[in-house]
């Protein structure tokens, strides 16, 4: 990242039955200088794609999953800001499109893990979301905390 950069990406919330959504454990770019956060599946939109089409990417590459436009359905949430960095003067934009579902359980695959995702990716687990939101870990983007308890909440 680079300070001003604007950023948009396409994220999957991978849920299952037992209310529990699927997150990965990451740093930000290093030279973001932020603390890590769990995050669902999902990254930058390429040029030329479409959010959607960004979503099925990223869920291939970071989860193995392959899933069809049609099963990934239309976006469910969208969220927009700035994440001010650790050194407290610079920042960055961003927006980053939501789409969902629903899978009982997967082994993850990270074969299509870049370089850079096997330095960042500290872990990744199913979260119920109460327990989450008790946790007291830091999680993003701004709002998802809100847009889980209101949709995805048991």
């Amino acid at each position: 990242m680079k300070p001003g950069q604007h950023r948009e990406t396409a994220r999957v919330l991978l849920h299952n039955a037992h209310g529990e959504v699927f997150l990965l454990h990451t740093h930000f770019d290093p030279e973001v200088g932020l603390a890590p956060r769990w995050i669902t599946p999902g990254g930058g939109i390429d040029e030329g794609e479409t959010p959607k089409q960004a979503a099925l990417r990223e869920l291939r590459e970071e989860t193995g999953l392959e899933l069809t436009k049609d099963q990934i359905g239309e976006e469910i949430w969208r969220t927009s800001g700035t994440w001010f960095w650790g050194d407290g003067l610079n920042q960055h934009t961003y927006v980053d499109y939501f789409f969902a579902y629903a899978i009982n359980d997967f082994v993850l695959d990270d074969s299509g893990w870049t370089t850079d995702e096997r330095r960042d990716v500290l872990e990744y687990r199913w979260w119920n979301v109460s327990d989450l939101i008790a946790s007291g870990e830091q999680f993003g983007p701004h709002g998802l905390a809100e847009f889980l308890q209101h949709h995805f909440q048991r």
